[in-house]
């Protein structure tokens, strides 16, 4: 079967960012479809994406339900079997899918490279992540890279995931009996969480190859500055990271039955 890749951009009032993330989309050297999903921006952002013409596939929604009917909407518009869901502060660079799909296979759930974090300010790169999880690029099993993912956070925005997973991790809104939320934190987690309960491995590439704009409006950065922001952001987090154990060890159960 042959590989075919969705790019979705969700996107909310960043009409001045939007077309870096568009621009990396469709310089890909790996074909793409590039999907924008805008939900209730009332700046300039039509306008942005109308410039591109039938480069894009543009879906509008007048009123803003939050970030996961966003991303879902996007996903479920996509007709590729992989999908990448780039955030609009954020760029790839030009060779991110090719390498993430040359890493994928029947037994991978997901792919993801490694990633920068770049001052929007200066340009200059702050720091880089995820670079000393696995020791080369290649395909490794799960339990390789566990401790570290379920430790910390792969972005989506680094990541190449099957469209199935996607759909699945997003469309039951909030994980059962979940107590706490923050702008979208839980599934963004749990996609990967989600990958490695379904496949028995993943797909690692040892390159900067997402990179991540710092700036004043990111959830991220903002939070960094409240403390009650970054309670409630960890809260959900670990939230999710206690239903993957339990998941986990549920399906060790099964599996000595």
């Amino acid at each position: 079967m042959t590989e075919t890749v969705s790019i979705v951009i969700p996107t909310f009032n960043r009409a001045a960012m939007l077309p870096k993330a568009i621009d990396s989309a469709l310089a890909q050297t790996f074909p793409c479809e590039v999907i924008v999903v805008d939900h209730g921006s009332t700046d300039k952002t039509p306008d942005v994406v109308a410039g591109y013409g039938d480069k894009v596939t543009y879906v509008r929604r007048e009123r803003d339900f939050g970030p996961h009917f966003c991303w879902l909407e996007g996903i479920l518009h996509a007709n590729g079997t992989y999908v990448h869901l780039q955030y609009d502060d954020d760029w790839i660079a030009d060779n991110f899918i090719e390498k993430c799909v040359s890493v994928m296979g029947d037994d991978v759930g997901f792919a993801f490279s490694g990633a920068e974090v770049v001052d929007d300010k200066t340009g200059r790169q702050m720091m880089t992540q995820f670079l000393d999880w696995l020791p080369a690029t290649g395909i490794f099993e799960n339990h390789l890279a566990e401790d570290s993912i379920v430790a910390s956070l792969i972005s989506p925005g680094a990541a190449l995931y099957r469209k199935q997973v996607l759909i699945d991790a997003l469309y039951q809104g909030g994980l059962p009996l979940q107590t706490n939320e923050y702008h979208g934190v839980g599934p963004d987690i749990f996609v990967s969480l989600l990958s490695m309960l379904r496949y028995p491995k993943l797909g690692f590439v040892r390159e900067p190859l997402a990179s991540f704009r710092a700036h004043d409006g990111s959830i991220t950065i903002d939070a960094l500055k409240d403390a009650q922001k970054q309670r409630e952001i960890a809260a959900a987090y670990n939230e999710v990271r206690a239903y993957y154990v339990e998941l986990k060890a549920m399906q060790m159960v099964r599996a000595t039955q």
